[in-house]
């Protein structure tokens, strides 16, 4: 298989959108079709580790309240006998999360973690997944992520979202 990554080696990485540091060994998927390297991004590691963000310029009718629970509702339906706990704060950003824990492919006891937040003119949407296991292991990498992320607010071009009803 021939795959388009980009190893991070060096841990910063600096776009338009957003900056932060990428533990060794995680690397940018650049194959997936929604992929933009300043507003929709994922970088997983070699075990079943996933963070993504994803930056929207806010318009008519975009809620960021809507963004997370229509994701959230997505990503239940992965998981057989899921439960949930939700929390407001991620790095040092205050918004609205949900921590998902369940069982993926019958077998495999995983955990994602959304988070969502806006400021005056954009929404943000980030995302961590792994295996339980891997989620523990790996929570040292995780923790960088998050203490490193910074969303570069002012430099966001547009990117606009079509509106996401408040019905879900």
């Amino acid at each position: 298989l021939l795959f388009s990554c980009i190893i991070c080696r060096a841990a910063e990485i600096s776009r338009q959108t957003f900056s932060m540091s990428v533990p060794n060994g995680w690397t940018e998927d650049t194959k997936d079709e929604t992929y933009n390297p300043n507003y929709v991004v994922f970088f997983e590691n070699p075990q079943s580790c996933l963070f993504s963000v994803r930056i929207f310029k806010k318009s008519a009718g975009i809620a960021v309240d809507g963004l997370l629970r229509e994701q959230t509702e997505a990503l239940r339906k992965k998981f057989a006998a899921p439960t949930s706990v939700e929390f407001t704060k991620w790095s040092t950003y205050d918004g609205n999360g949900v921590e998902i824990e369940g069982t993926v492919t019958k077998i495999l006891r995983s955990r994602a973690r959304l988070f969502a937040f806006e400021n005056a003119d954009y929404a943000c949407i980030i995302t961590e997944y792994a295996m339980l296991g891997d989620f523990d292991k790996y929570a040292a990498d995780f923790e960088e992520i998050r203490q490193t992320f910074k969303l570069n607010a002012s430099s966001i071009p547009i990117h606009t979202l079509v509106a996401v009803a408040d019905g879900g």
